[in-house]
């Protein structure tokens, strides 16, 4: 579930329980949902056996963790009596479930918390003792721990000196389709269907779609008409949370217009562009699918006219919009 830390397998030895109490002085900030600041020092205090936590401590410990759309990561940073930056550990996640990240994070604050302790009082051991216990006594405080219910640290993510490496979070493929409606791009309202792709990072997503539209009919008194359909390609530009997403979007294609019930039917097809912004409310369904619907606001930047018997019965207004509703699947 997520990356925790590979010094987790360092325990409380006899040469840990020997080294005099170190405290720290705690920062912390989760979001809606996570465990708060008691909860998390509760995990810290049994781990250690004493409570570490102290506001006149010189060293300084921020912890936070940040719910994503999909993830929620963790970080814990160092700062010593000056403020500044000493080290820090990072926590990335594959799913949503906080306290589970928030007792791996208590875990790993203590065996830290643990092994500065030890390094601090090592000189004196040395010159104390003439040997530390065997390593396996260590491993053994690891069982113990476990046993006793500790949650068990799975993957490692830690450094104490320079910056730590960062790695952006995986994008997400999603796949739709979807109706909508469109206004102002022909003389009624005009039914469209859109096939879609995007790629999605938990703040914005890339979306390229296929847009074409049914025949829809334009007639005069005397029952000659013309008939015209879309056929659009389109693409977007989103920022996006969990539940609302803004983007800007632009369309190209042509339209196709045919006239009928008239002497000399004739045929043309005309480019269209468009470009405007979209706004939408997502709607999830488990991990992988949501509902979203969606309005969007464009400016036809080529504008038409169709004639019949070379009249103008129609020209594209400057605005149009379109109303519509969208299924998708996600894939990690």
């Amino acid at each position: 579930m997520i990356g925790a830390v590979a010094l987790a397998s360092l325990a409380l030895s006899e040469g840990d329980a020997r080294a005099a109490p170190l405290t720290v002085r705690l920062e912390y900030a989760a979001g809606p949902g996570c465990p708060d600041a008691a909860d998390f020092k509760a995990v810290v205090i049994a781990r250690l056996g004493y409570d570490p936590f102290l506001e006149s401590a010189a060293e300084h410990v921020l912890v936070r963790i940040e719910p994503q759309n999909r993830t929620v990561d963790g970080i814990i940073e160092w700062r010593d009596a000056s403020g500044k930056w000493a080290g820090e550990q990072t926590f990335p996640s594959v799913s949503t479930d906080c306290p589970r990240l928030v007792r791996a994070m208590g875990f790993a604050l203590a065996v830290q918390i643990q092994l500065l302790a030890r390094a601090a009082a090592a000189p004196d051991a040395n010159a104390v003792a003439p040997s530390e216990p065997a390593p396996p006594a260590e491993a053994a405080g690891v069982a113990n721990a476990n046993q006793q219910g500790a949650p068990a640290p799975t993957a490692a993510s830690a450094t104490t000196v320079g910056p730590a490496p960062t790695t952006g979070p995986r994008p997400a493929l999603a796949i739709g389709v979807g109706p909508a409606v469109g206004f102002g791009m022909s003389s009624g309202p005009l039914i469209l269907g859109r096939l879609f792709g995007a790629v999605a990072w938990p703040r914005v997503s890339l979306e390229l779609a296929g847009v074409a539209s049914l025949p829809a009919t334009t007639r005069r008194a005397d029952g000659a008409g013309f008939s015209q359909q879309l056929l659009l390609a389109g693409a977007a530009a989103c920022a996006t949370s969990a539940r609302w997403n803004a983007c800007a979007v632009a369309n190209a294609g042509a339209a196709r217009m045919a006239g009928e019930n008239i002497d000399r039917p004739t045929s043309a097809t005309v480019p269209i562009v468009e470009a405007g912004v979209r706004a939408g409310v997502i709607q999830r369904f488990g991990r992988r699918a949501f509902l979203r619907a969606h309005v969007d606001g464009l400016v036809n930047v080529t504008r038409w006219t169709a004639t019949l018997d070379q009249v103008p019965v129609w020209t594209a207004p400057r605005f149009a919009a379109a109303l519509a509703v969208d299924a998708s699947v996600q894939f990690p």
